[in-house]
């Protein structure tokens, strides 16, 4: 079963807010996307940022 660009996860936890890259409150720096996590396994999700709704989503490459 493939499961390309299936999404895991949509929360209101957002990495870019944590990281001081909010693009509601600052806009101006551009933020490269997509963005990755890797997990110990060596799997690696990618973000996806609908910032209009505050919303962050765990994608499965």
């Amino acid at each position: 079963m493939e499961t390309t660009n299936h999404p895991l996860m949509t929360c209101k936890y957002c990495l870019l807010f944590e990281l001081g890259h909010c693009r509601k409150t600052n806009p101006y720096p551009k933020d490269k996307e997509p963005r990755f996590l890797r997990l110990r396994t060596g799997k690696v999700l990618a973000l996806r940022f609908d910032c209009k709704n505050c919303q962050m989503e765990v994608i499965d490459n």
